[in-house]
């Protein structure tokens, strides 16, 4: 067990395409987005659990979601989220979750470059002060993802 200073989060996540199913543990992690091409809405999948030091008797649970082609899910790291402009203005999740909303129908690698264009910009000049990870997947459901 560790103190309140030293612990990791992780997302951990599974897509059965045969299933069409997403299974994940966010432990303490950011929430990834996952897009539903059906609706037109993003929506978060929250922490299942506490970040990964902080009990000796934590009991994470795995969550999922069903997938449909079309879908998109976005994982990052909070070095998007955080990022600030020259106002001290944060990046945030929510200008996050529009960005697969209008970019649902670029490839996967072209909605990551957007998104990492869009954080960029909105800091600018300050740049990022954090590391910034995105992965994006598109569920095709052709035998590719």
């Amino acid at each position: 067990m560790s103190d309140d200073e030293h612990y990791v989060t992780l997302l951990l996540a599974k897509i059965d395409a045969q299933k069409r199913t997403l299974h994940y543990v966010n432990c303490g992690h950011n929430p990834a987005l996952l897009f539903r091409s059906e609706t037109g809405k993003v929506t978060c999948l929250n922490s299942s659990c506490a970040p990964i030091g902080i009990s000796s008797e934590q009991v994470c649970e795995l969550a999922s979601a069903g997938l449909a082609a079309g879908d998109v899910l976005v994982l990052y790291t909070d070095g998007v989220t955080e990022a600030r402009n020259d106002l001290d203005e944060e990046f945030g999740t929510d200008r996050l979750s529009a960005l697969p909303e209008c970019g649902s129908s670029l490839s996967a690698e072209g909605l990551m470059n957007s998104i990492f264009r869009s954080a960029s910009d909105f800091c600018n000049e300050v740049g990022f002060t954090d590391e910034v990870t995105i992965l994006v997947v598109k569920c095709n459901f052709d035998g590719s993802m």
